[in-house]
């Protein structure tokens, strides 16, 4: 069974009711920082008509003379992602304003334990990305996919590899195939 976190059909809550949003890891550094707006966009989406769907938009920047840490985030509220197997979402990036190919998706429980997966091979086309939940069991010092607080999309300047630039994303679920 599928359970989307995240249609970005209801405003600025998850399809878990939850909060999403931006961060930065410097507020005071106003040369780098990631925003989010959420617009219609239609790519041919099953089942969907072209004024029902929406994308949330992330505009990041970490082109600065520091380090450089910032990202999209997803609440989950003491989820419960053990049965889940795979995370998937729909991508791409913007060709004209440019866009990163890879980035992090980190996951993070209520004991603050943090695990990340690196997405590679972003295009400037529509494209399915499957996460195997294992990819991020084997990183990190997370073991418990259990009571999960926070799913973070992180641009830092050390893993991507366009400092500046626009992805779209859509239909973020958790699967259990």
């Amino acid at each position: 069974k599928d359970l989307v976190l995240a249609s970005f059909e209801t405003a600025d809550r998850s399809d878990l009711g939850t909060e999403m949003g931006t961060w930065s890891s410097n507020s005071l550094d106003s040369s780098q920082g990631t925003t989010m707006e959420i617009i219609p966009m239609y790519y041919g989406v099953p089942g969907k008509k072209a004024a029902d769907n929406h994308v949330v938009k992330i505009t990041y920047d970490v082109a600065t003379t520091g380090a450089a840490l910032n990202g999209f985030f997803i609440m989950l509220n003491n989820l419960d992602l053990t049965p889940y197997k795979n995370m998937s979402m729909m991508i791409k990036g913007d060709e004209d304003n440019g866009f990163t190919t890879k980035f992090k998706i980190t996951l993070t429980n209520s004991r603050g334990q943090r695990s990340s997966y690196v997405l590679k091979g972003i295009t400037g086309d529509w494209q399915l990305v499957s996460i195997p939940m294992q990819g991020f069991r084997a990183s990190g010092t997370m073991r418990d996919m259990g009571n999960m607080l926070e799913m973070d999309i992180t641009f830092d300047d050390m893993t991507v590899d366009n400092k500046k630039g626009i992805l779209y994303i859509d239909e973020i679920k958790l699967s259990t195939d």
